[in-house]
């Protein structure tokens, strides 16, 4: 991994919060350009607006362990006056049934961490006093998902650890679970799911997938699946600032 001890942390500050619910409002205090919670886009994803998107991730496997790197798509990032990538390494990430198992391989990084189940039992280093990440992502989120309570554990123990950290969780969230997500404290999602919904020929709305209805002309292209993550965050954004 390239160093990364130069690496520029995002300007973040809380615009309103309800309960574990937050809206950071991202760059400039006085004129952000970015809010959460929102979108990490990748290569494969449309050209997402910075006020729902504000970052592209890229993954590696070709090497063992994998490395990501996060993109930040705007000036955002403390001292202001440039583009910033963060660089991370996953470690090797063993299913959390194996918690009681330690892998020896740790994730890295610094301004954009992935973690685990696992590296949250058994990563001293997390501990660290004066490791305050921008970003960190719940790597093995989607298998979390499936075994009951485990998510909310991880998400509680990552929300308690680093109060300032903008949570992100892959692979799991839809416009029919943004606001759940929210409420239990992540702040970023990406259109894992929108992708599987729009393969499959069915559309990933607010209320959960769907087949389209063709006498309206409704369309399951990603453009359209994007539009049901437009209104989910605006209404998800909308509860926490009324506090509904």
């Amino acid at each position: 991994m390239s160093d990364v001890a130069g690496e520029r942390p995002l300007a973040r500050g809380v615009a309103a919060r309800q309960r574990f619910a937050r809206i950071f409002a991202l760059g400039d205090r006085k004129s952000p350009s970015s809010w959460t919670p929102g979108l990490v886009s990748s290569s494969s994803d449309p050209e997402l607006p910075l006020s729902m998107s504000a970052f592209r991730v890229k993954r590696d496997a070709s090497t063992i362990p994998a490395t990501m790197s996060m993109e930040v798509l705007d000036d955002l990032c403390l001292p202001f006056g440039g583009l910033e990538t963060w660089q991370a390494e996953e470690g090797l990430i063993l299913p959390s049934s194996l918690v009681d198992s330690d892998s020896g391989s740790k994730s890295a990084g610094v301004q954009f961490l992935p973690v685990s189940w696992q590296s949250l039992h058994h990563d001293v280093d997390l501990l660290e006093e004066g490791l305050e990440p921008s970003v960190i992502a719940l790597i093995d989120a989607p298998q979390l998902a499936e075994r009951p309570g485990k998510l909310i554990q991880a998400i509680d123990a990552i929300r308690r650890r680093f109060t300032t950290s903008l949570i992100y969780t892959p692979g799991i969230g839809g416009p029919d679970n943004c606001a759940l997500l929210t409420w239990m404290g992540v702040d970023l999602f990406d259109l894992s799911r929108s992708h599987q919904a729009a393969s499959r020929g069915v559309l990933l709305t607010e209320d959960g997938p769907r087949e389209v209805e063709s006498t309206m002309g409704e369309s399951t292209g990603i453009d359209t699946q994007i539009e049901a993550w437009q209104r989910a965050l605006s209404s998800t954004r909308s509860a926490i600032r009324d506090g509904t």
